[in-house]
């Protein structure tokens, strides 16, 4: 048998086989041999039957068996003398076996790229100096308050900004009805979705009321129900709540577990708006890291792999619609379109990915089994697990590996900022 292998591209092969009339006379005898024994001829005891029967009954069957096994065995052979990480399944171009002749065909298929990265040490990166101001605990702690918040019915006044509405709305367009009679509950003041009109209509409204409305919609409105469309809507308004804001005192700390009064409080909202300051500073640092290394580094990417990562996109996608509570299979869902607004993304990933790869690999940075024992002892902590369950859930080898390579990449992002070209400046508001 002889194999040459031709590179097509910089992530596509191509492996050119010759195997000789002989060989394949010999694989032939080979899977005559093999169905004599397995395949009972009738009037014979299985493997008694005459060889010339065999041939003529099973002459097809045979040729298909043996030009299977050696279109595989002869990519296995140049994969493994060539040293190619293939990525998808090969596309086969050459003629039928038959027997007496010798078999040549061709196969190409997609393989990892042999990515050397260069200039990656030395990237320019901004990094956000996170100050933590008294206005900006206050802000926050002011938000939480907000969150405690209750509403209590109110009838001696009309609606007023801050008030919660209860209501049932109808809408028609043109005579046409659009929704019938839907229960809502609107915050005055907090941005409808009707829009301002809507909005201005209902202030001073009280209880018991009724309210026709009209609204007119450009083409553009978000709402594609209503847009281009003037709408004529009719409100009842059921119940108006009036917002109670509890006080910022010693009772209202004791809301919250093992914060001790209300210094403590102000000290662990600091703490956590200095945490996730520090978190997106760091996330932004890495964004420039990695602009910083696409825009030094070119190089083709496998199609196969960005098509598994819009996969993953899609399937991410739809399991966190899922958990929002969203009926998938009420949901028309464009998967030739969503494939088209996840492909740059996609490829940027796998571009990235590949990249962080190579550095790891030119700065022999490695991820012992003592870091993914250390990982999983945070995965339990933090998931309120046993180890041992955590360790029984990455026992599967692709997942295990999945999350080797994850630990792989934030080490060497952590080596590429190491050695970045760290500019500091104040983050904006």
């Amino acid at each position: 048998m002889k194999t040459s292998v031709e590179t097509v591209s910089g992530v596509e092969k191509r492996v050119r086989v010759v195997i000789p009339a002989d060989e394949v006379g010999r694989k032939m005898e080979e899977g005559y041999a093999e169905v004599r024994k397995a395949v009972p001829v009738r009037g014979f005891r299985k493997g008694k039957a005459p060889m010339s029967m065999v041939k003529r009954l099973f002459k097809e069957h045979v040729e298909g068996e043996v030009a299977e096994r050696l279109i595989k065995d002869s990519i296995h052979e140049a994969v493994k003398e060539n040293d190619l990480r293939v990525l998808s399944t090969p596309d086969f171009d050459g003629g039928k076996l038959k027997e007496g002749e010798e078999f040549a065909f061709t196969v190409t298929f997609e393989v990892m790229p042999e990515v050397a990265a260069a200039d990656y040490k030395g990237l320019p990166v901004t990094k956000e100096k996170v100050e933590i101001t008294d206005a900006k605990v206050d802000a926050a702690l002011s938000g939480l308050r907000e969150s405690f918040a209750s509403y209590h019915t109110v009838e001696e006044r009309g609606a007023a900004e801050g008030d919660l509405l209860e209501v049932n709305i109808s809408s028609s367009a043109g005579g046409d009805a659009i929704d019938s009679g839907e229960s809502s509950s609107l915050i005055l003041g907090g941005g409808m979705p009707f829009g301002k009109n809507f909005e201005d209509a209902l202030a001073g409204a009280k209880a018991g009321d009724r309210k026709t409305i009209e609204v007119e919609y450009p083409e553009e409105a978000p709402n594609k129900k209503y847009a281009g469309k003037k709408v004529t809507f009719d409100v009842t308004v059921n119940a108006i709540r009036e917002k109670k804001l509890p006080e910022f005192d010693e009772e209202f700390a004791k809301n919250f577990t093992d914060v001790k009064d209300l210094n403590d409080l102000r000290s662990r909202m600091a703490e956590r708006l200095r945490a996730e300051g520090d978190e997106r500073s760091r996330r932004n640092a890495e964004e420039h890291i990695r602009n910083g290394l696409l825009e030094k580094n070119t190089f083709d990417v496998p199609h196969s792999l960005v098509d598994r990562q819009i996969v993953l996109m899609i399937e991410d996608t739809a399991k966190r619609m899922a958990s929002q509570g969203i009926d998938l299979k009420k949901v028309n869902m464009d998967f030739d379109k969503m494939r088209e607004r996840f492909a740059p993304g996609a490829e940027r990933i796998v571009r990235v990915s590949l990249l962080l790869e190579a550095v790891a690999r030119q700065e022999s940075i490695d991820v012992p089994y003592s870091d993914i024992e250390a990982e999983m002892k945070a995965m339990a902590e933090a998931a309120q697990m046993s180890f041992e369950k955590v360790r029984e859930i990455y026992g599967d080898e692709e997942r295990l590996d999945a999350l080797r390579t994850q630990l792989l990449e934030r080490k060497t992002m952590a080596f590429l900022l190491e050695n970045a070209t760290v500019k500091e400046e104040v983050a904006s508001e």
